[in-house]
Parts: C-alpha cells; sequence; structure tokens
C-alpha cells in the first residue's frame, strides 16, 4: 500500500511537472499582432508573433503588405541563426537570433542581407508588464560596425485586427 502510495504521488508531480513546463513553452507574452505606436515619420508597422510549439514562434514583419515584401522568419529564442523568407517562401539572406534574458524580455540579433544602410540590428525587446505594449531597443551598425542610429520603437498589442 505505501509503494501505491508514493508511487502516484510521483505521479502527480511528475504531471504538475510536465503541465508547468508546457505552459513555460508556450508562455512567450510576445505571441499576437502588434501595431507600431502611431509616431511622426510613421509607416503603419505592424508585425506577428504566432506560437509554433516547443518553444518556436513565426515572426511575420509586415503581415499586411504584399507576401513579397513580407519578412517572416521561424525561430526559437535558443542563440541559433534562422533565416528569414518572404512571404512567398524565398530566402532574403537575412538572419535572425534571439536569447531570453527575463520572463518579458529578449535580446536578438538580426543580419542584412543588402548592407547598402545597415548591416546589424541588435536590440532588446520587452513586453510590459500588463502584455500591451511591445518596446524593441535597437542599433543598426555598419559593415565596420559603426553605429548607423539607435531606435526605440513601440508596439501597441492588436490582437483584433487579423493580418490578410
Amino acid at each position: 500500500m505505501n509503494i501505491q502510495r508514493h508511487a502516484g504521488i510521483a505521479l502527480i508531480a511528475l504531471g504538475l511537472a510536465s503541465s508547468t513546463s508546457l505552459s513555460a513553452q508556450t508562455s512567450d507574452p510576445r505571441i499576437g499582432h502588434w501595431a507600431l505606436h502611431r509616431e511622426p515619420r510613421s509607416v503603419g508597422m505592424h508585425l506577428t508573433y504566432a506560437d509554433l510549439g516547443d518553444g518556436r514562434f513565426r515572426l511575420t514583419l509586415f503581415p499586411h503588405y504584399m507576401p513579397v515584401d513580407q519578412q517572416i522568419v521561424e525561430a526559437k529564442c535558443d542563440g541559433g541563426t534562422y533565416p528569414y523568407l518572404s512571404g512567398t517562401g524565398t530566402p532574403t539572406g537575412n538572419t535572425f537570433s534571439c536569447r531570453a534574458t527575463g520572463p518579458r524580455s529578449f535580446e536578438y540579433l538580426r543580419t542584412q542581407a543588402d548592407q547598402k544602410v545597415w548591416a546589424t540590428s541588435a536590440g532588446v525587446e520587452t513586453v510590459s508588464e500588463d502584455g500591451n505594449t511591445l518596446t524593441w531597443v535597437i542599433v543598426h551598425k555598419d559593415t565596420n560596425g559603426g553605429t548607423v542610429e539607435e531606435l526605440s520603437m513601440h508596439f501597441a498589442r492588436r490582437d483584433d485586427e487579423t493580418p490578410r
């Protein structure tokens, strides 16, 4: 009887650990649709993070644009390097890498194939505590490592909008 009781407790603990692990895998606060706060010079950038399971996500930049003008990457914030594709599936030559630095913050590095303006974009993405604002703090650098520009972009959660 004692062995059955311990086995039952172990199974309950294993079940709790499994559900905690699963919820941790799907708790990326960036999942959803975001729109750039309207500011001077804003072109109304939109982006979407979709949960692909197992800690993976799909980031679509410009989901409202024609597929050929979209930038899509399927990645995991594990420090690996992942290729961007256009919305038509054509490789763009751009790459993406990220890692989680906290429950609502992520560091990323994007390399740009067309290095006319900048070669790399490094930054931090942070989701506000209430989950309604995504902030990107970005540094664009040229091929020599010189800073081209520094940006701070703020996106509002717009899960009520569906990209085409």
